[in-house]
């Protein structure tokens, strides 16, 4: 419906993307716990979060999917500080 596309007061819609409505936040001094960071809106939550600077600590429960998900996320911002957390 073409309502949804309209731009908001703070200038985004349902089609901005967590890049876009991050863009100039710097999250050098923030650690955030990402729960189900291993698959879903828990890896772009998680990337966009490091991209940004942010210390994440990524809570999952399948492990080696949440190694894959780091190690994609180092692979495309080498300085990210992302740390895993089993959660049980």
């Amino acid at each position: 419906m073409w309502f949804f596309n309209r731009k908001r007061p703070a200038g985004f819609s349902s089609s901005s993307t967590a890049e876009e409505v991050t863009q100039g936040i710097d999250g050098t001094q923030l650690t955030a716990i990402v729960t189900g960071a291993s698959s879903g809106i828990g890896v772009e939550t998680t990337r966009v979060l490091a991209l940004r600077g942010v210390h994440v600590v990524m809570g999952v429960r399948n492990m080696v999917a949440g190694a894959s998900v780091k190690e994609t996320i180092i692979k495309g911002n080498p300085i990210a500080k992302v740390d895993l957390m089993e959660l049980i």
